[in-house]
């Protein structure tokens, strides 16, 4: 295969990556899923930003599906049904939501200290988003003062494995 037609097949393999987020939104708004809607548009940020940085593209596929986890667990209501469930996805999705937000900022390869301490700021506002839906959006979000710690933690921890990764990553491609 040639070179460009190599770039070609990749760009067309990512188009799933890049935009399902929009096409949940679309899905949903024709549903009348309103909620579902502004949530798959977060989706469709991230995935946006994730490109257009030029997230590494492993990277990149990791914040995209972990994104739309996020968005499709809420709309089947996993976080109500398997109370466990939020920790994972707090985890994942805060370390690399890290990654994507400390690179951008930064336009450059951001140091793990970086990336942890963009990973705490997002897991707290997370928190705050949450409060703030509780209050004003939708009384059922669930923000217990147990839960807000749990959620907390497993941000961290999942922004400290994310700053981790992206290190060694570094370091293996300036060692290359």
């Amino acid at each position: 295969m040639s070179g460009r037609a190599a770039g070609v097949a990749r760009s067309v393999a990512l188009l799933p990556v890049r935009w399902s987020g929009l096409a949940l939104a679309l899905g949903f708004a024709l549903t009348g899923h309103w909620v579902e809607v502004a949530v798959s548009m977060l989706v469709a940020l991230a995935q946006v930003v994730a490109w257009r940085s030029g997230l590494p593209i492993r990277w990149e596929i990791a914040t995209s599906l972990a994104c739309l986890v996020a968005a499709i667990s809420s709309f089947l209501l996993l976080y109500e049904r398997l109370p466990w469930w939020d920790l994972p996805v707090h985890a994942a999705l805060t370390g690399l939501l890290a990654v994507l937000v400390a690179r951008v900022l930064h336009r450059s390869r951001p140091p793990a200290a970086r990336v942890i301490t963009t990973g705490a700021l997002l897991a707290v506002v997370w928190e705050l988003m949450e409060l703030a839906g509780h209050r004003w959006v939708d009384p059922t979000v669930h923000v217990t003062p147990a839960d807000t710690l749990t959620d907390l933690l497993a941000g961290f921890a999942g922004t400290m494995v994310a700053a981790l990764l992206w290190s060694r990553r570094a370091a293996v491609t300036e060692n290359s």
